[in-house]
């Protein structure tokens, strides 16, 4: 681009835009052209900024997964036609280190932003339905709950004090009934949702899948159906990942994805290769071959994965053998 004007130039480039989002501020920093600003994470702040990315020829607009905060701004972008992505927070953090880029500022954060944005270019994808994103933060309170029992239950094992016991017993008593409390409302608010009810029967019609995982899975991986084989096993954390050098061939494992949807998937392996046909058969295979049992649950887990995510994608339940042709 030398001997060019840098305004033909800024005409003749699209702008990658990174915005760092937090409570109170939205950071954000436009690429090539270096301009920043900073408004606030109101509706007004996000208007003010949608005013601005207009005048812009945009190839794409970033943003970090910050739990709830960044939501508004993402439906509000990609309901404006503004091209939008959120990334995860961990993948943008790397990218920054392997710039050398160790401090960390909100404006700092929206320059790496669009940095990534422009070399990355990662995948847009539309916001998550509202009912879809509380249903998720139901899911995370009831896990957060029964980790809390959990620990409880662990203490209460190790207690010696009848006053401490007691105390101990009280809250767990508490926490059944909010996990119970929990649940109710999770499967009420999926029965109100013909979509997801529709997604609820296709899963729970999987052996293992029960009213835990099934709603974990709609809440948790709502890109079933939309993906291949390989995409669903990376994001359910279940593909197994080389580590060869050389002529080393190292240990493949899992690592990455999404927890709550792994530890659901590992659950119900555990109950498919026990009671389901097809599995149980496809597991023994595996151990017969000489692959340790945890590995073959996890072969389990990723095929009920690419299971889940074909019968979700075909609009059927599952049936043992597959649907004869007319």
């Amino acid at each position: 681009m030398q001997g060019k004007e840098p305004s033909e130039q800024d005409t003749k480039t699209k702008s990658n835009v990174g915005i760092d989002v937090s409570k109170s501020w939205l950071d954000v920093y436009v690429l090539p052209s270096g301009v920043s600003m900073r408004v606030s994470n109101t509706l007004e702040g996000i208007r003010q900024l949608k005013r601005r990315l207009r005048h812009l020829d945009l190839a794409l607009v970033l943003m970090e997964a910050t739990g709830k905060w960044h939501r508004h701004l993402h439906r509000s972008l990609f309901a404006s036609a503004i091209p939008v992505a959120v990334v995860d927070p961990y993948r943008v953090r790397m990218f920054a280190k392997a710039q050398g880029i160790l401090a960390k500022t909100d404006r700092l954060d929206a320059r790496v932003l669009a940095q990534f944005a422009a070399v990355m270019a990662p995948t847009m994808r539309p916001p998550a339905p509202e009912q879809v994103q509380e249903l998720a933060e139901l899911v995370r309170a009831r896990d957060s709950a029964v980790a809390e029992k959990t620990s409880l239950k662990n203490q209460l094992s190790a207690a010696a004090v009848t006053f401490l016991r007691r105390q101990l017993e009280r809250r767990i008593g508490r926490l059944t009934n909010d996990i119970t409390a929990l649940e109710r409302q999770i499967h009420k608010r999926i029965e109100a949702d013909q979509a997801l009810a529709r997604r609820y029967a296709i899963l729970t019609s999987i052996t293992g899948f029960g009213p835990v995982v099934a709603p974990t899975l709609i809440a948790c991986l709502t890109e079933l159906g939309a993906c291949s084989r390989r995409q669903i096993g990376m994001l359910a954390g279940l593909a197994p990942v080389a580590d060869d050098s050389g002529e080393r061939n190292g240990v493949r494992v899992i690592w990455g994805g999404r927890p709550a949807v792994r530890r659901s998937l590992y659950l119900a392996a555990l109950s498919a290769a026990r009671d389901d046909p097809a599995m149980k058969a496809f597991f023994m295979r595996l151990t017969a071959s000489g692959k340790p049992a945890k590995l073959a649950i996890i072969a389990v887990a990723r095929k009920l994965a690419v299971l889940a995510n074909t019968l979700v994608a075909e609009n059927r339940t599952y049936t043992p053998q597959a649907p004869k042709c007319a």
